[in-house]
């Protein structure tokens, strides 16, 4: 389907899912980039409601909607948007099951929370809870975390769950400029690295 009016509902829910508010309500979020599209629909292909792509898109991607050029770079929210994007369904938050937990508290720049998930996913952590951090569903955040997003089980701090963490076994370690270094040679140690 060509979509040729600013109007049309995909491209008002498109557009809609750039403010918090409406990826709360919706629960919905928007991955841009070919790779980073490409990657969702293989790791995580129920997760994704639809792909656009603007009429110049050349890439190998079947899309649900193409979007004339004009009207797709007004719901772009990259300057140099590579023509692909996909709306995709907000994923649940499940049960901690991993080892090794990253606990982010306070990250406020989305491009360093990003990197920090896409990196987290290379270092084997399965496991993320965010306290008092940017929306992890933003934008800037989506794109520097690549699939990431769909990767990991984030979740969102709740009361006491550091202590719940000790209860399970977890080791718990900050991460503090003034701090003495450790090192845990033990793999068998399920470990909360808080940053």
């Amino acid at each position: 389907m060509v979509i040729s009016s600013k109007d049309n509902k995909i491209v008002k829910e498109i557009k809609s899912l750039s403010l918090k508010k409406f990826r709360d309500e919706l629960g919905l979020f928007v991955a841009e980039g070919a790779r980073n599209v490409s990657d969702i629909i293989s790791f995580s292909p129920d997760l994704v409601k639809y792909v656009a792509v603007n009429s110049s898109y050349e890439g190998s991607v079947k899309a649900d909607y193409v979007i004339e050029d004009n009207i797709f770079s007004r719901i772009s929210e990259t300057e140099n948007s590579q023509g692909i994007l996909c709306v995709c369904v907000k994923p649940k938050e499940k049960e901690i099951s991993s080892d090794y937990i990253l606990y982010l508290d306070g990250i406020k720049d989305p491009g360093n929370l990003g990197t920090i998930l896409r990196t987290a996913v290379g270092a084997g952590y399965g496991d993320i809870i965010l306290s008092n951090c940017t929306d992890e569903l933003s934008g800037k955040v989506v794109r520097s975390a690549m699939s990431a997003i769909v990767k990991l089980n984030i979740l969102h701090s709740f009361q006491d769950i550091i202590a719940k963490l000790k209860e399970k076994g977890y080791n718990i370690i900050g991460a503090d400029m003034n701090g003495k270094s450790v090192f845990n040679t033990d793999k068998k140690d399920k470990i909360c690295l808080v940053i």
